[in-house]
């Protein structure tokens, strides 16, 4: 769900899901790979590709690896915090590693800061009467998207998210 939450962050609203599981890993009660082609309404598409079956050489678990192509070049985050952006002008590579907060452990440190990150967002809107980027509202868009991930998965068709949203 995390995944699918960052593609709608990155790249806005999803008009319709196509979705494939499987399992890879006989030990294991449900799928443990899914992929989801996603049109967005904004007009990109994205695939998203989740698995607890791959083997690395190194996991780059917990980190969230991400690669966006566009008109004017790409932009990835690789492994160990590493955002390359490759477009007309040239190429930059920077470390975006996240803070290793005091009481904090690697590798974990990504989600404990994340963790901090959005608590302070949280009382910061309670502060100002806003809503929160993270709402119900907009977690139950997220939400649909599994939804329409297992329903695309079962009916080998795509979803319209509308559909589910009704």
């Amino acid at each position: 769900i995390h995944i699918l939450d960052i593609a709608r962050f990155l790249l806005g609203d999803v008009s319709s899901l196509t979705a494939r599981t499987t399992r890879v890993n006989p030990n294991i009660a449900g799928e443990d790979v899914a992929t989801m082609l996603m049109d967005h309404e904004g007009g990109a598409t994205s695939v998203v590709d989740c698995s607890y079956a791959t083997k690395l050489a190194a996991d780059p678990f917990p980190e969230t690896l991400i690669e966006i192509d566009g008109s004017d070049g790409t932009i990835r985050l690789a492994q160990g915090y590493q955002l390359t952006v490759a477009g007309k002008s040239g190429t930059t590579v920077r470390d975006v590693s996240p803070p290793l907060l005091s009481w904090a452990s690697r590798p974990w440190h990504n989600i404990q800061e994340s963790v901090v990150a959005i608590q302070k967002h949280w009382v910061d809107c309670l502060a100002t009467a806003k809503e929160p980027a993270t709402s119900g509202a907009d977690n139950l868009k997220t939400f649909a998207l599994v939804e329409a991930a297992y329903a695309g998965a079962a009916s080998r068709q795509p979803v319209r998210i509308d559909d589910l949203l009704k």
